[in-house]
């Protein structure tokens, strides 16, 4: 069980920071002046997203998953980590579909979707570990 709980850890540490990255990609990309560092930025978005943050998210969720069967876990403040954890993965959503705007170039305004994505994301991750360790309820 130890093992699975690291491999929790470690593949939402791994999300976490991609989603973090992520619109860092996607507004580099909309700024980008020539057809070919676009295109090298969108093959490294691509790559990220596809190759590496879907994958890990799948993981600690179902890693997760794992953890809640196998512990017999059934609290109140677990209610509101799954709640945090769906808004997490609605990010995670968002970011692909910013992804795809940069791809046909229907972007107008995706550097300020962008940053209040990070935001979002930024105050999600330390809400969910403030849950996960203090367990207020």
């Amino acid at each position: 069980m130890l093992w699975l709980l690291l491999l929790h850890i470690s593949a939402v540490v791994c999300w976490c920071g991609s989603l973090l990255y992520l619109p860092a990609l996607i507004t580099g990309t909309a700024s980008q002046h020539t057809d070919i560092e676009r295109e090298r930025q969108q093959a490294m978005m691509l790559m990220v997203y596809r190759l590496f943050s879907t994958p890990v998210a799948l993981m600690a969720i179902a890693s997760g998953t794992a953890l809640f069967i196998t512990g017999g876990i059934s609290k109140h403040w677990l209610i509101i980590k799954f709640t945090l954890v769906a808004v997490l993965v609605l990010c995670h959503v968002l970011s692909g579909w910013m992804l795809l705007l940069t791809q046909n170039r229907s972007y107008k305004n995706i550097g300020v979707a962008s940053v209040l994505l990070r935001i979002v994301v930024a105050i999600l991750i330390p809400s969910i570990v403030w849950i996960v360790l203090s367990k207020p309820l």
